[in-house]
């Protein structure tokens, strides 16, 4: 499969345990696991992602927009999160189809400063200057806060050199929550299940192109391409119950109304087709 144009491309498939088991198991055959992963070949990431108070990265994706960011301060491992605890704050943006990811590494305090009051962390690394001035223009003009975090499990492969752009991922266990939103080991709050446990989301990750092994080996497995996105999906589940692609009235189990739902997400909501786990819809 070709693709057009500059940057890395993500193809991503939402799957069942019997796609993605025996999926993975020829997978094997021709990549590479993650050396950096676990015995198990797997491990943690979590993320904790910022957007404005009327949810305007969320609304970006919803409606399509060809170029958009969203910004997230991000851990992997198992591992008790301290203030010094390293982590990544990344700007992940698309251009059309193209994705550009930008980070740098600080610690856990150092990049929720940077997130939250809008300044930069003092002799960053030449190399790193603009990544945190972008994240301070960010941050400042749009007043970003934290909306939400996200976790689960990762089973990752990468390309030989037969293929040295190509990499496959596999998340599986995804959970969210929109409260308590640090990722301090004191917190108590529960992640809760935003896709049902069973499913997976698989993503091609590529330069250019994607090799004719693996475009046979998804149609083997029925895997149908899906415009799904980790944080749309995980901030609906949490803040109001989309069923039958509408923005349902009251439901006592979030404690939300229509109206109060449109208030959480901001002005653009309307009482018209939503898409389900982030489908980009055809613009009003």
């Amino acid at each position: 499969m070709q693709m057009n144009g500059s940057g890395r491309y993500e193809l991503k498939y939402v799957l069942g345990r019997d796609q993605y088991r025996p999926l993975v198991e020829e997978l094997a055959n021709y990549m590479l696991p993650d050396p950096h992963a676990s015995q198990d070949g797997r491990y943690l990431v979590t993320s904790l992602y910022y957007d404005t108070a009327d949810y305007k990265a969320y609304w970006d994706k919803i409606e399509g927009l060809r170029f958009r960011r969203k910004l997230r301060i991000r851990v992997y491992g198992d591992q008790t999160v301290r203030p010094d605890t390293a982590c990544f704050v990344e700007i992940k943006q698309r251009t059309n189809r193209a994705i550009h990811k930008k980070r740098v590494v600080l610690s856990y305090a150092s990049a929720i400063a940077l997130c939250g009051t809008r300044m930069g962390p003092n002799g960053a690394p030449e190399a790193d200057r603009a990544v945190v001035q972008e994240i301070t223009y960010l941050s400042s003009v749009l007043q970003l806060q934290p909306a939400c975090i996200v976790a689960y499990d990762r089973l990752a492969f990468n390309g030989t050199q037969r293929d040295p752009g190509l990499r496959v991922t596999f998340d599986t266990n995804m959970k969210s929550r929109t409260q308590d939103l640090s990722l301090l080991s004191d917190t108590d709050t529960a992640n809760h299940f935003f896709l049902p446990p069973q499913a997976c989301i698989m993503e091609i990750k590529a330069d250019g192109y994607v090799p004719l092994w693996l475009t046979k080996l998804a149609a083997k497995y029925s895997c149908t391409l899906r415009s799904v996105s980790k944080y749309c999906t995980a901030l609906e589940k949490s803040l109001g119950s989309i069923q039958n692609q509408r923005i349902l009235d009251y439901q006592p189990e979030f404690g939300l109304g229509s109206s109060q739902l449109a208030s959480r997400l901001g002005s653009r909501v309307r009482r018209r087709a939503l898409p389900i786990h982030g489908q980009v819809p055809s613009k009003a």
